[in-house]
């Protein structure tokens, strides 16, 4: 009966004391604690990683454990909810709930070689679930990655010597400059090129030659020591040099019938070629072809012959010039007008050059002046200057030049050529 009226007291004195403390304090007002776990901001939370290395082979894997404590007790938190990010690697679940010793574990997966991670390091991120996700504090930790490192993706990059290399030239092609993890990759990558004209090679430097003149997007694909695949294009767009020049001289001008002449034509190829052969038309139905500039021919009968030669070069381009002979008395006397010109199938509205150089006078005259007639309508004196120059405005046209003398003996000399535009 005594213990009963005690515990009938200490009921009666503690009830009201818990009231005024209730009042006193606000208590009152405050939400009881949520079911569903302890507060993020009443834990203490610990990770560790077991291996905290792996390799880069997309299946090995880290137990990642997780502990929470109250701060103040020390106890285990148990119930505590945790949401999971993992960066550079595969969690196995996204959330995960601490167990009656204030644990929880999950397993984090590596990346394949393939796979760009920053720092060739996976990043654990958990962060306990409370009331207030921004008063929520993440705890992180670190597990590194071995063998290649693939923090990045390689940075393709070519030079081409020379850079617009012309037709059939060897050019080379050097990816040197190509960077991977912030570095020259040099040997460390492979390189593989397509030229965009069906020929392919491999290779840090390679070397090649475009037969075509147009432009190529040339294609270079490096693939970096984690299998990371990138690839670049590049206009490149060879250049077709100048055709060769010409000249032609022979010797006497002009010929006697049945006496052998010798002529030589002079060839200018392009900067780096070569003139490789003279084809030569000597306006009698012969021709012939030589690889220097020299040769003879003799005329068997009177006439006027136009003789043409053109120079080959080594991209088969080819120019040419024309110098008409005059054999019509079989003996070089009297005026002898005789000239070229070039390019002997000029475009219209281009410079086309004359010269009448070959023309001679006999019996100790000179040549005092040079005409001109063009056959379009105009025409020039030059005086004792052998050269000329003239457009002809129409293309696929045919004009007729007609060249006269007249030496300081009064007398004349003419000849013509007919000129005929592309």
């Amino acid at each position: 009966m005594e213990i009963t009226r005690f515990r009938t007291r200490v009921g009666l004195v503690v009830a009201p004391l818990v009231a005024v403390m209730t009042t006193a304090c606000g208590l009152d007002s405050q939400a009881p604690p949520p079911l569903i776990g302890p507060s993020g901001l009443g834990s203490s939370v610990s990770m560790s990683a077991s291996p905290d290395q792996l390799p880069r082979d997309g299946s090995s894997q880290s137990i990642v454990t997780v502990t929470s404590r109250d701060p103040s007790s020390n106890r285990p938190a148990v119930g505590q909810r945790l949401s999971v990010v993992v960066s550079g690697g595969t969690a196995s679940q996204e959330s995960i709930t601490t167990n009656s010793d204030g644990r929880a574990t999950f397993a984090v997966t590596a990346p394949g070689q393939t796979v760009i991670v920053p720092g060739n390091q996976i990043v654990v991120s958990v962060t306990p679930v409370g009331e207030n996700a921004d008063n929520a504090l993440s705890r992180r930790i670190s597990i590194a990655l071995m063998g290649v490192s693939n923090s990045t993706a390689p940075s393709p990059a070519f030079t081409v010597t020379p850079q617009n290399p012309e037709i059939n030239q060897v050019a080379t092609f050097d990816a040197t400059t190509t960077t991977d993890e912030g570095a020259q990759c040099l040997d460390n990558c492979s390189y593989a090129w397509n030229f965009d004209d069906g020929t392919t090679a491999t290779g840090r430097v390679v070397t090649h030659a475009f037969t075509v003149a147009r432009a190529y997007t040339v294609e270079l694909t490096v693939t970096d020591a984690a299998g990371i695949v990138v690839t670049m294009r590049q206009l490149v767009t060879p250049l077709m040099p100048a055709e060769p020049t010409v000249t032609v001289n022979v010797a006497p001008n002009p010929p006697i019938v049945n006496q052998q002449a010798t002529f030589n034509a002079s060839g200018t190829a392009a900067a780096n070629h070569q003139i490789v052969r003279y084809e030569w038309n000597f306006g009698d139905g012969t021709t012939t072809t030589t690889t220097s500039g020299n040769v003879t021919h003799t005329y068997g009968s009177r006439g006027i012959y136009t003789v043409t030669v053109r120079a080959i070069d080594d991209l088969g381009r080819a120019g040419s010039t024309s110098l008409q002979l005059n054999l019509t008395t079989g003996v070089a006397t009297g005026l002898n007008a005789s000239f070229f010109f070039s390019p002997t199938s000029p475009g219209a509205n281009t410079n086309v050059f004359f010269d009448a150089s070959a023309s001679t006078a006999s019996n100790g005259a000179t040549i005092t002046n040079y005409r001109w007639d063009f056959g379009d309508g105009s025409s020039e004196d030059n005086g004792t200057t052998a050269t000329t120059s003239h457009q002809f405005g129409l293309a696929q046209t045919t004009y007729v030049v007609k060249l006269t003398i007249t030496d300081s003996q009064g007398r004349t000399g003419s000849t013509t050529l007919n000129v005929t535009t592309k």
